[in-house]
């Protein structure tokens, strides 16, 4: 688990991993020098399970993760965001998953979006075999962060959090796994991801980064084992409407040659782009 400034979140994050039927657990959480009472609010939980790494400034959240992945003595990690919530069986689930089926790399889960106060937004439920998995990933990664288990030598062996990518370091994780193993998700709601508009993924700021991101991931993906025709079709969609995404948000940021490049690359999208809008509406080119 990283942290930064989640006060009023972060309890009832630890508390479901306090509450795992699963007790044989370390809670590795790196704490990115938040500014509000998160770590005291962790510490008045009086848990020696806890390992808390205290950063002297922000380092960023793919270094924390590094970190948190560094310090990390189990044989299965499991990531929990400092404002997700895990369901009591979730660990045990997936370390019996990743027990019995050595060839799994990665398993993660069914989750369930809820807004700041709690309440759901709505289930996701999403392919399940490893087959599936794979060929989602051409065009949409399937594997949430917060709820996913790994090996943590088969991590470590791809070089663990690529550095590369300040906000996607998940999906990138994902792809490098992929190329070795076989990943996999359970049928089963074992997380909720709160949905907040503070979060780094909806942060404005963030936006250019994360566009670049994906951008750049997805097409890599279309180089993953056993893709379809039609998987690849969809993932150039992808990649097609990223990159034009990715060129309106350069010449936001008045980047024109970035913007130019990226728009010429990409002009074979625009009709995609107007289906979409006529489809969906504006904001719906924001959430891809």
């Amino acid at each position: 688990m990283t942290c930064y400034n989640a006060a009023s979140t972060i309890e009832l994050s630890v508390r479901s991993i306090i509450a795992q039927t699963f007790t044989n657990w370390e809670l590795v959480l790196v704490d990115n020098c938040s500014t509000d009472n998160s770590l005291t609010v962790v510490k008045n939980l009086n848990d020696d399970r806890i390992k808390i790494i205290a950063l002297d400034k922000n380092h960023g959240r793919t270094p924390a993760l590094a970190i948190a992945l560094e310090n990390a003595h189990a044989e299965f990690v499991a990531i929990l965001d400092a404002d997700d919530i895990s369901s009591q069986d979730r660990l045990q689930q997936q370390y019996d998953f990743l027990t019995n089926n050595p060839n799994i790399l990665v398993v993660g889960s069914w989750y369930r979006n809820i807004d700041q106060l709690g309440s759901l937004i709505n289930e996701v439920r999403t392919p399940t075999t490893s087959v599936d998995v794979m060929r989602r990933m051409a065009s949409d990664n399937p594997i949430v962060n917060s709820s996913a288990m790994f090996r943590t030598e088969s991590a470590r062996a791809v070089g663990g959090y690529n550095h590369n990518y300040l906000y996607a370091q998940d999906f990138a994780l994902w792809l490098a796994l992929a190329n070795i193993g076989e990943l996999a998700i359970l049928p089963k709601f074992l997380t909720d991801i709160r949905r907040v508009k503070s979060s780094l993924s909806t942060i404005s700021s963030n936006s250019l980064i994360l566009t670049a991101d994906n951008y750049e991931l997805y097409r890599q993906a279309q180089k993953l084992p056993g893709l379809t025709l039609l998987d690849k079709l969809r993932g150039k969609r992808t990649v097609g409407l990223y990159g034009l995404l990715y060129s309106w948000r350069s010449l936001q940021a008045r980047n024109i040659v970035r913007a130019l490049g990226l728009l010429i690359q990409n002009l074979w999208a625009l009709p995609l782009v107007v289906f979409e809008l006529l489809r969906k509406g504006f904001y719906s080119l924001k959430s891809i």
